[in-house]
């Protein structure tokens, strides 16, 4: 089918190697930092794949696909943008795993991992991308067996909003006294295809890590900052392929629940001054679940989502959620909005700021109407 050049061999570098090897394409991996480049050849190597790694930027000559996935290592990725702009050929789809800031011709093309559970593909055009490589990138995400969804270029896309909003719940639990695999455990119960901490896990730590880096300054100040999962990371316990992060993985086998994890946990909760509690498994789901309806009601009025169908197939093929639900803002009016509304306020007493309900819950809970349905009113 062709050739692809994709530069940084990390995680999401790894993933879109597979999958366009897997369609047919020549693929090459570039990886600036040698050290990088050698670790992930001996990976490569252990798992018995084939995959080409190269040091350095790599050469986008000849390749029709050129994709910049330097996630894990974002203070690099304008340097290599800029490299890969001014040398990839003009007829080449050049992507970036970037979906914010994209500019010029530059696509964001967003895989959602784990690779094997979720088929979700975001893309996030450039202001002057021309349509018939827009159309091109949309193209790739079908041959490699992913439904796509355009994404914003200019703030955060609804996938991004939903995984943090749901990473600031759980981990808001586990401060308060929640143990990961017990969270984890409640999420498969209740129908989640896997554990958001075994997920993370698999992806790794460190592309979240950077992604909270880079929301630092714009913070919300009256919004609580849980710090467990970056000493997580400070402390080398990167997922999966370090061999150790929310689970221990002997051997590079399965996930061992590993003690350290709660006493790391219990230990921040003690600096926050936090009293610790229990949870039951159905209030985790339950926080969990409202945590992403209010989140999907904020993109609803703010214009993030231009559907509540685009949330629903997010949450579902990005995040997820259980399909049975069919998405987010399904299981809502499922719920229905005067119920949702109702167990909000409940928790807007703890924390108003984060749990309070917007507009679009309370116009609903007020008239009857569903989520699905709702629009701003014209003034």
């Amino acid at each position: 089918m062709g050739r692809a050049l994709i530069v940084g061999a990390g995680p999401a570098g790894v993933t879109a190697a597979r999958l366009l090897d897997g369609a047919g394409y020549e693929v090459t991996l570039a990886e600036p930092d040698p050290d990088t480049a050698r670790r992930i050849r001996d990976m490569l190597a252990r798992a018995g794949l084939t995959l080409t790694v190269v040091d350095g930027p790599g050469d986008p000559a000849g390749a029709q696909i050129v994709m910049e996935a330097m996630e894990d290592e974002p203070e690099q990725r304008a340097a290599v943008l800029a490299h890969l702009d001014r040398t990839t050929p003009a007829d080449s789809l050049l992507l970036s795993t970037a979906l914010t800031g994209i500019s010029g011709r530059i696509i964001g093309f967003r895989l959602y991992t784990p690779v094997q559970r979720r088929i979700l593909a975001e893309i996030a055009p450039g202001p002057e991308a021309p349509q018939p490589q827009v159309d091109a990138a949309f193209a790739l995400a079908a041959a490699i067996g992913r439904h796509a969804v355009r994404a914003p270029h200019d703030r955060a896309s609804i996938g991004t909003r939903l995984m943090r909003r749901l990473y600031e719940a759980a981990d808001t639990m586990l401060l308060q006294g929640a143990i990961p695999h017990e969270l984890d455990e409640a999420m498969v119960a209740f129908g989640w295809d896997i554990g958001l901490y075994e997920a993370q896990d698999l992806t790794g730590l460190v592309a979240a890590y950077a992604d909270r880096r880079a929301q630092a300054p714009d913070r919300d100040p009256n919004r609580l900052y849980v710090p467990i999962q970056d000493r997580m990371v400070e402390e080398g316990r990167l997922g999966k392929s370090a061999g150790v992060g929310w689970y221990r993985y002997p051997g590079g086998g399965g996930a061992v629940i590993d003690p350290l994890v709660e006493d790391l946990v219990r230990e921040e909760a003690w600096f926050a001054e936090v009293t610790p509690r229990s949870f039951d498994a159905e209030e985790m789901q339950d926080r969990l679940v409202l945590a992403l309806i209010h989140e999907g009601a904020r993109m609803l009025a703010d214009g993030t989502a231009e559907t509540a169908g685009d949330i629903d197939i997010v949450s579902r093929e990005g995040l997820g959620f259980p399909a049975r639900l069919e998405g987010v803002i399904a299981h809502a009016d499922a719920l229905g909005a005067g119920r949702v509304a109702e167990a909000l306020t409940r928790l807007a007493v703890e924390d108003p700021v984060v749990w309070t309900p917007p507009a679009p819950i309370l116009d609903c809970a007020r008239t009857g109407g569903r989520l699905a349905e709702w629009r701003p009113l014209r003034r």
